[in-house]
């Protein structure tokens, strides 16, 4: 059995992996340790203007060997400007622990804040002051389809991928701290889809007789799926301190399916400390293809429980600023060859199928800023 060190390092690494990737990201494991003592691992950031901020607050559940983040919906969370104005925050999804500030609230460049958050068993989790760094603004964006993008070892094949580059003027005489990311945008006619069962009272039922697949129409009909890019990007200035920066690689999107999207990219000038944290889930991730290689190195956030009868306190609470730019793309016949996918809509029976909600964490029937 591991050391209790050992295992900490470790459980840091995966939950703050779960936290930054969406869930269809994560490949499986199975950890080889116990920890009687379970955590609380909290992660997210205070963004300047009008961005929406907010952070996930999740807790330890053990199975046999098998770790699990479990959704926190009774804390206490507040947020603390330096000049001690204190912000409430709310639990606004209560499916992944996300709590969010007051509608009207807005932070600013320079400012200094750190939170609270109290649990019901006496944990009182404190983290270390972030000032909020400057924007630093994206000046272009490529999108640039390539049929042999990449070749996947585990598909034998290589990958149709439309690739994202970044533009932006590094700011001279400072150090800047950055986080790259990506997602996009698109519509889609299906909310659910059963196979071998059918959809009733929001989730499929599975029937004795042989279906091959349902799917069912979302409602309201028009809605709008978010998903998140996979790579992950941390870095600073050190080689491009006052440069131009041009065509900056930070992800690629695979080529599976017709129709338009919207590509964000996002440029987040963060601090010193969340770089540093960042950067080795960079490298656990990307740098050694996934969660089942080595442990690069100790992951330390900036969170610690001051109340010492209380649970173990994980992850990094930051404050940031950041810059967006995007780009509708057409993916067509023309465009190339997809990967396989299924065009065909298998509808029940019209008259009498249900529609299945356009709801969700990454579903929205408003579309996404600058859609036709």
């Amino acid at each position: 059995m591991p050391t209790f060190g050992r295992s900490f390092k470790y459980l840091l690494i995966l939950g703050a992996v779960a936290v930054l990737l969406p869930i269809s990201c994560l490949l499986p494991t199975e950890p080889e340790f116990r920890l009687d003592d379970g955590f609380y691992l909290a992660e997210g950031t205070i963004f300047a203007g009008d961005e929406t901020s907010e952070i996930r607050v999740r807790s330890s559940a053990f199975s046999s060997v098998q770790l699990r983040l479990e959704p926190v919906l009774d804390a206490r969370v507040v947020s603390i400007r330096e000049d001690g104005r204190t912000v409430s925050w709310t639990l606004a999804d209560s499916l992944i622990g996300n709590y969010q500030p007051p509608e009207a609230f807005r932070a600013e460049v320079g400012e200094t804040w750190h939170f609270e958050i109290d649990f019901p068993d006496g944990t009182k989790i404190v983290s270390d002051p972030e000032t909020i760094p400057p924007q630093v603004p994206l000046t272009g964006m490529e999108v640039r389809f390539v049929q042999n993008s990449i070749f996947d070892e585990s598909r034998n094949r290589f990958i149709p991928r439309f690739e994202i580059f970044l533009d932006y003027d590094d700011p001279a005489g400072e150090k800047n701290y950055y986080q790259w990311r990506y997602y996009h945008w698109e519509e889609i006619d299906v909310c659910a889809s059963c196979n071998n069962a059918i959809w009733r009272n929001g989730e499929c039922i599975t029937q004795e007789f042989f279906i091959f697949r349902y799917d069912y129409l979302c409602f309201p009909p028009l809605c709008y799926e978010l998903t998140q890019g996979v790579e992950i990007r941390f870095g600073d200035d050190e080689l491009s301190d006052g440069a131009q920066v041009r065509g900056l690689p930070v992800g690629a999107i695979e080529f599976d399916r017709f129709g338009l999207m919207m590509v964000f990219g996002e440029l987040l000038s963060i601090t010193r400390e969340a770089e540093a944290y960042g950067k080795v889930i960079e490298d656990l991730v990307n740098a050694n293809n996934g969660l089942n290689a080595p442990i690069p190195a100790p992951l330390n956030g900036n969170l610690r429980n001051v109340n010492n009868q209380g649970r173990e306190a994980l992850g990094f609470l930051g404050a940031a600023s950041v810059s967006r730019i995007s780009e509708l793309v057409e993916r067509g016949p023309q465009t190339g060859n997809p990967l396989f996918f299924d065009p065909v809509i298998r509808l029940e029976d019209p008259l009498i199928a249900p529609r299945a909600p356009c709801a969700g964490v990454n579903r929205s029937p408003t579309p996404p800023p600058g859609w036709p």
